[in-house]
């Protein structure tokens, strides 16, 4: 069984958190790291629709509005991976979850190589909200 979890908290509402999640796998993503490989979603953020992550392929599985994101990946690990916002005081509490059983290749792939790679594309992501939700802040400032 693997279960992976990385929580970040940014300064921003869970509307505007989900408004940059959306954007994943679109052709303005502005989380994804290029040098990631590619992520995408060809048929858009719904329930069903096919994912294209670098090799593998899945779909995404759960979309909460404001709330979740999942995807179901299948045979290379048979839980998921996705998303979730939880409100807190001045922000959102940004949760990623990865879980399931390894099958196949997988299981020995991913403690050896996967999951590092995994960690360094999970946090470059968050990272990359945060720069996001920080660019596009309103600015405020002094009257004159």
């Amino acid at each position: 069984m693997v279960y992976n979890l990385h929580e970040r908290f940014v300064a921003a509402a869970p509307d505007r958190v989900w408004e940059l999640l959306t954007g994943l796998g679109g052709d303005d993503d502005r989380l994804w790291p290029p040098e990631a490989g590619t992520f995408r979603l060809p048929q858009g953020l719904k329930p069903g629709a096919p994912v294209e992550h670098a090799s593998l392929r899945y779909h995404v599985g759960a979309v909460e509005q404001g709330r979740r994101l999942w995807f179901d990946t299948g045979r290379q690990l048979s839980g998921g991976h996705g998303f979730s916002l939880h409100p807190r005081g001045g922000g959102t509490l940004i949760r990623h979850e990865l879980t399931g059983r390894t099958g196949g290749m997988f299981r020995l792939l991913w403690p050896l190589v996967v999951r590092r790679q995994h960690n360094r594309i999970i946090e470059q992501l968050l990272d990359n909200l945060e720069r996001e939700i920080i660019r596009t802040a309103p600015k405020t400032g002094p009257s004159v």
